[in-house]
């Protein structure tokens, strides 16, 4: 708006004004009558804006630039462009190791989990104990569900399940806590029950109850079946290992008071029995006698041991849950040996228990956070 020396004011047509080019790189420009026509927009720096400002300003190509002309009816003369890759430290064939509290250790992926928090089948509400069958299923205890539940070993499928206060000829099966499979037994299940009465349960593989026994048991930590069918059960805070035969009669009973303070797991060769010691930080091995042959003690690579199995070859392998899962081998000559030390990609929260599918050195973990996990171990 204009105001002339009368003091009357006109207005000015839209766009008539010439030093005001924004309406014009806009898009927008009026004609003679002052109405407004909508044009398309031009890009900044477009060859076809001839009123663009920025196209005003001086440029000078420098002496290097040139423009070739191509025949469009010639093939272009193309060299090839090698492109050079950065190897990704995974994919090479030396193992990424890890560091931990000075102990170098290769780190495992798991291939396969089962689970999740539940009461469906592929659930689990507190998978306290594994073991592996021989006809090629998982059987998992899931101690707050009162149940077993069977999986596929092979592809994870749910199978079926017992328990459940249901079981034909075991209707009080309660709080089932840790589970062993008899060798070369018919795939035979010996279960630890701690509630409400500590006891032993045996089943089939397919679930059927055979017999139970064990009912003086006051603190059943874990257990274990050596190849001559004897039960090995070792309680927590009493220290003491009781030895049943497969039908229930007892064996031996051996205090170990002087030797352990928290033993957490056992496994045995047949001729010798290891039993894990999470306070003393180390595996003390017995006879069945009762007598203490050795002291297995690493104080980089076994701190706080929580689970310990034998494959087919008699090889020892820990499991220590400080600071994530950390797996230790030792050889079958008295552990004297180290031959391969593994910790997960991933921090467990906790493993509850391990079963090994001996001939393979697979892995099948139970932890707290309602998960079966696999490992394959590189022996």
């Amino acid at each position: 708006m204009m105001i002339n020396s009368c003091g009357t004011s006109r207005k000015r047509a839209f766009g008539s004004d010439k030093e005001n080019i924004w309406p014009t790189m806009l898009g927008i420009e009026a004609n003679e009558n002052g109405l407004v026509i909508k044009q398309p927009r031009l890009a900044l720096g477009s060859a076809v804006m001839d009123n663009n400002i920025f196209n005003t300003m001086p440029y000078s190509p420098p002496d290097n630039f040139f423009l070739t002309s191509v025949d469009p009816w010639s093939p272009l003369k193309s060299e090839p462009i090698p492109l050079l890759t950065t190897p990704d430290h995974r994919s090479l064939n030396r193992p990424e190791t890890r560091h931990k509290n000075g102990a170098s250790r290769q780190i495992l992926k798991w291939t396969r989990s089962i689970g999740e928090y539940g009461d469906g089948n592929n659930a689990f509400r507190e998978p306290n104990s594994v073991a592996w069958l021989e006809c090629g299923k998982i059987a998992v205890v899931d101690t707050n569900a009162h149940c077993i539940k069977i999986f596929d070993s092979e592809t994870g499928q749910f199978q079926y399940s017992f328990g459940r206060g249901r079981t034909l000829g075991c209707q009080n099966l309660l709080y089932p806590y840790r589970l062993a499979v008899v060798p070369n037994g018919n795939d035979q299940l010996v279960v630890i029950q701690r509630h409400p009465r500590p006891q032993i349960h045996i089943f089939s593989c397919q679930g059927e109850f055979i017999r139970r026994f064990g009912q003086h048991l006051e603190k059943p930590r874990a257990l274990t079946v050596d190849k001559s069918h004897r039960i090995l059960v070792i309680e927590s805070q009493i220290q003491k290992l009781h030895i049943f035969s497969l039908y229930g009669q007892i064996l031996n009973v051996v205090s170990f008071h002087q030797h352990l303070q928290f033993p957490t797991s056992i496994c045995s060769n047949n001729s010798e029995i290891f039993i894990s010691d999470n306070h003393l930080h180390s595996i003390k091995v017995f006879s069945y006698t009762g007598q203490l042959l050795r002291e297995i003690k690493d104080d980089i690579y076994i701190q706080f041991p929580t689970n310990i199995k034998l494959n087919s070859k008699g090889q020892l392998i820990i499991i220590d849950n400080h600071q994530g899962l950390n797996i230790t081998v030792y050889d079958e000559n008295q552990q004297k040996k180290r031959l391969g030390a593994y910790t997960a990609r991933i921090c467990h929260s906790q493993i509850l228990d391990v079963a090994i599918q001996s001939n393979t050195n697979i892995l099948h973990l139970a932890s707290k956070d309602y998960r079966v996990y696999t490992y394959q171990l590189l022996l």
